[in-house]
């Protein structure tokens, strides 16, 4: 994710119109294109690669059954996705303007629709700038506000997208939770289990007064490595209002301890990263049977890294251990997928189960699948639940 240069850039654009004229001689409907309008040398960071994937969500949720294909391209110069759609382009660029303006991050969205003649359509209205709310064009053209100051109204515009919607998805999260449907004992949709003190509404009510806390917790993580103090104070804080909200029934005090940490690492995260490289950790392989795979070896040498650094007083980077581990489940599982996929001839891959929610098995699949040719169906990620969870319940 470092600078790019001038070829590169070019180089990406023959190759996105390349891909444009083939898909229309292809399908002769609409296209629509997405990428992120992100200014300076560096196109790629993973608070706007997280950026573009909601984005993708957000717009394959609005489209439904209306989008024939997809391809997501990942280069150096940033994400790109180009759909297919059965809808008239005025129309489409209607909708993608509104996704657009959904959001202040939106205005870091580059979505255009080129018809099926192969013209763009072009925008009513001119774009805003970043930095003075003006007309952007001028403003680009005079460099009337400097690089730094473009990038600094960028980055914010990022971070406060991500803090604003992984709040969101851990509210979303409990609601859900509580919403699924037997729980027998606990309450759901129909009763209150064994409960007398609470009921749905209330943990609704409770989930939604935790959300200026989550986005508190990811904020956090964004700002600094080392944020612990804060974030407890910050989730003491957050009781109390839940506790408030409650009438001072315990509904989500586990939520405030655990999703403050998940939170709050996710934007340490997406702000500074983590090296998959830092640990070592094993990639297991049966001789003989290049389909088989078992992570019993992976999760026992994060088990000893994590008591090993605990014996010796040591500190660990969670986010290098995080993204260690994700390389090394990556680097087992997706290899195995596409030899199933060569040896098969289907060509077709589907992802389910709460794994599919992983955005680095998800952002490898996709890379694996472009180069091999292969169409690869995501389903978005309120729909990645727990395969065990979701068959006890329905089993029940």
């Amino acid at each position: 994710m470092g600078e790019i240069t001038l070829q590169e850039v070019l180089c990406a654009r023959d190759l996105r119109a390349a891909s444009q004229r083939r898909l229309l001689a292809a399908y002769g409907l609409p296209l629509l294109g997405f990428t992120m309008n992100i200014a300076g040398p560096v196109k790629r960071s993973r608070l706007g690669d997280f950026a573009f994937r909601e984005g993708l969500e957000a717009l394959r949720r609005q489209l439904g059954g209306r989008v024939l294909h997809q391809e997501v391209t990942d280069r150096k110069t940033g994400l790109e996705a180009l759909l297919v759609c059965s809808l008239p382009a005025e129309e489409l660029k209607a909708l993608a303007m509104d996704l657009e303006s959904g959001s202040p991050a939106g205005r870091l969205c580059d979505m255009d629709v080129i018809a099926p003649d192969g013209g763009k359509l072009s925008r009513p209205a001119p774009r805003t700038c970043l930095v003075c709310g003006g007309p952007a064009a001028p403003c680009a053209r005079s460099r009337a506000h400097g690089l730094p100051a473009v990038q600094e109204a960028a980055q914010a515009l990022l971070e406060d997208f991500a803090a604003q919607r992984l709040a969101e998805l851990a509210v979303q999260a409990l609601l859900e939770e509580v919403d699924q449907t037997p729980k027998p004992g606990l309450v759901d949709r129909n009763n209150r289990g064994a409960h007398r003190d609470m009921d749905r509404d209330l943990f609704h009510r409770s989930a939604r007064s935790l959300l200026p806390y989550f986005r508190r917790a990811v904020t956090l993580g964004l700002e600094r490595a080392d944020c612990m103090g804060p974030l407890q104070a910050a989730g003491l804080a957050a009781e109390r209002v839940m506790l408030a909200e409650t009438g001072g029934v315990n509904t989500h005090r586990g939520a405030v301890y655990a999703f403050g940490l998940i939170l709050a690492a996710m934007g340490s995260r997406l702000a500074r990263g983590g090296d998959d490289k830092a640990f070592a950790f094993p990639r297991a392989h049966v001789a003989d049977h290049p389909l088989d795979m078992s992570f019993s070896g992976l999760k026992t040498a994060v088990l000893n890294t994590i008591h090993n650094a605990a014996q010796k007083g040591e500190e660990l980077n969670l986010p290098d251990l995080a993204a260690s581990f994700a390389a090394a489940v990556s680097d087992t599982l997706i290899p195995r997928v596409m030899e199933a996929d060569r040896r098969l001839g289907y060509r077709k891959i589907a992802v389910a189960g709460g794994v599919a929610a992983n955005s680095r098995i998800r952002a490898d699949l996709e890379r694996a699948c472009e180069k091999a040719g292969a169409k690869l169906w995501l389903p978005p990620l309120s729909l990645c639940g727990d395969n065990a969870a979701m068959f006890g319940s329905q089993g029940y």
